[in-house]
């Protein structure tokens, strides 16, 4: 196994088999009930999933909001639920930048996805879909879709379970799922193709990659305008990315010419407070930084410290982008919802 499939240090890894077998035998327990069909719920609306089975980043909040898009351009009110971390004055971040992206759309957020989701439905009756934001894994929930995403630069599907490897359940499981989506990819890959058949029974549903579709620049004062992606060149940037894989959003930068000066130690759905964004700026100002690059998902946590910073945020705009599978995934979605 190579160390990128590795989470701890290959010293570790004998503990680490020790917890990653236990952890499998839990959730193949939990599965085996699930399979069937105790203690799911359903909800009063159609319910489409949007999960993963490997730890970390393939890009499910772009996915989560072309789906909201979509429900909203066929006159659906759409309700994203989701768990929520709580990380910036007991709200969630990624609740948040949905939020931000999509002022029309309603979000609940609690660990409990059908107290939430109930409640939600009974304050605004209008709510005619609900996506479930990484819903894959909480399957006390029904849903009318089940759609599982995988990242092209790092399947690690041949990979082990957590805490050794990254897969949150093992590769088969991927056999229940409604339809399986490959995102940050620019073309269709045979092989991979071919490798998630296997465990998924079916082919790729569709094929897809991220672009940037122009910038926010925000300013202390609360202003905010849009840039091309081409307005980086030449900027000397500090980076702050508190998600799973700040290095995919790194080289995307330097694509557009951006140098980058400083990078923020942050984890995935990083904390930061006044004293952390004090800290940051202090170091982005002394590493010489013309501006701040950051996600949208980091812009909510930091938004009521830009005045002290004295820097320019740049935020790009995040959107998904396909290149073979489109009208396919359409039609998924159009079957998954009720005839009126």
């Amino acid at each position: 196994m190579s160390n990128d499939e590795h989470i701890f240090p290959e010293w570790f890894s004998p503990a680490a088999r020790i917890a990653s077998k236990v952890y499998g035998a839990v959730v193949q327990t939990r599965n085996a009930r699930f399979d069937r069909g105790v203690g799911i719920r359903s909800v009063d609306r159609p319910v489409i999933s949007v999960g993963n089975i490997v730890a970390g980043g393939t890009g499910k909040s772009p996915m989560v909001r072309w789906i909201a898009e979509w429900a909203l351009g066929r006159d659906l009110l759409p309700l994203i639920a989701l768990r929520g971390y709580r990380s910036h004055q007991g709200k969630s971040d990624e609740a948040m930048e949905h939020q931000t992206a999509l002022p029309n759309a309603k979000i609940a957020v609690g660990a409990n996805r059908f107290a939430t989701i109930t409640a939600a439905v009974d304050r605004e009756p209008s709510i005619g879909v609900v996506i479930l934001d990484d819903g894959f894994q909480h399957r006390a929930l029904a849903r009318n879709l089940d759609l599982v995403l995988i990242d092209a630069t790092c399947s690690r599907l041949d990979g082990e379970l957590l805490p050794l490897g990254w897969l949150r359940e093992p590769a088969k499981n991927l056999s229940r799922a409604s339809g399986v989506i490959v995102t940050h990819a620019q073309r269709r890959d045979p092989a991979l193709d071919k490798k998630i058949q296997l465990v998924h029974g079916r082919p790729v549903l569709a094929w897809c990659d991220h672009f940037w579709d122009g910038l926010d620049i925000c300013a202390g004062d609360g202003s905010k305008i849009v840039q091309s992606n081409e307005s980086l060149l030449g900027q000397r940037l500090s980076v702050w990315a508190g998600i799973a894989r700040p290095e995919a959003f790194i080289k995307q930068l330097k694509t557009f010419g951006a140098e980058i000066v400083h990078v923020a130690s942050l984890g995935d759905h990083a904390h930061y407070g006044a004293n952390a964004v004090a800290r940051l700026t202090q170091a982005a100002r002394a590493a010489g930084a013309t501006a701040i690059a950051t996600t949208g998902k980091d812009l909510g946590k930091i938004a009521g410290d830009m005045n002290k910073m004295r820097l320019p945020l740049i935020i790009p705009r995040l959107r998904l982008k396909f290149c073979e599978g489109e009208n396919a995934f359409g039609d998924l979605l159009e079957k998954s919802l009720p005839r009126l």
